[in-house]
């Protein structure tokens, strides 16, 4: 991994750690943890008016410092023009931040990761932060397997393979 550690992120990581109590997990990552504009529009502008706790709790973590918003001024979404289709903005805007930041991508959508795998954009999901605070001890196997599943409960979107992956890597710690 790069140094001094850069985490782009996107919208889905950021709604469902905090739907589930995960805040935390943003805090304690090492490394700065940014977000481009659409994201923050996304999360929080258009979370707090649907009424989005979530909302709240990223507001706050970029009124802390914890999280920061930073323009995207790179030329890789007009590169990308012909995925636009594919991807929402947000993601075009997290990959093009995460290129331009020498960053690592912090999404969960398949197509967006196939993406950055393909410009060789370093990219993992949400699941891969819960890894790491597991494999810190800042959270213990149960409670991350338990919040993963509280996550599908509220909405987030897993394959079966890949659950079973991030089980399997669980238990080899």
């Amino acid at each position: 991994m790069k140094n001094p550690k850069i985490w782009v992120f996107d919208s889905s990581p950021l709604i469902y750690l905090n739907k589930v109590g995960l805040e935390w997990v943003l805090e304690e990552l090492e490394g700065d943890k940014i977000l481009p504009p659409e994201v923050y529009e996304q999360v929080v502008t258009r979370g707090k008016a649907r009424g989005d706790v979530d909302a709240l709790l990223t507001e706050r973590l970029v009124e802390q410092g914890t999280l920061t918003v930073v323009p995207v001024e790179s030329d890789f979404k007009a590169r990308v023009s012909s995925l636009r289709t594919e991807l929402h903005e947000g993601e075009l805007d997290v990959l093009a931040l995460a290129e331009e930041q020498s960053g690592t991508a912090v999404l969960d959508e398949s197509i967006a990761r196939e993406v950055a795998t393909v410009f060789k954009i370093e990219v993992h999901g949400t699941l891969f932060l819960l890894f790491l605070m597991v494999r810190g001890g800042k959270l213990k196997k149960e409670e991350a397997q338990d919040k993963v599943n509280l996550m599908i409960q509220k909405g987030f979107r897993l394959g079966h393979e890949e659950y079973l992956a991030f089980l399997q890597l669980l238990q080899k710690l």
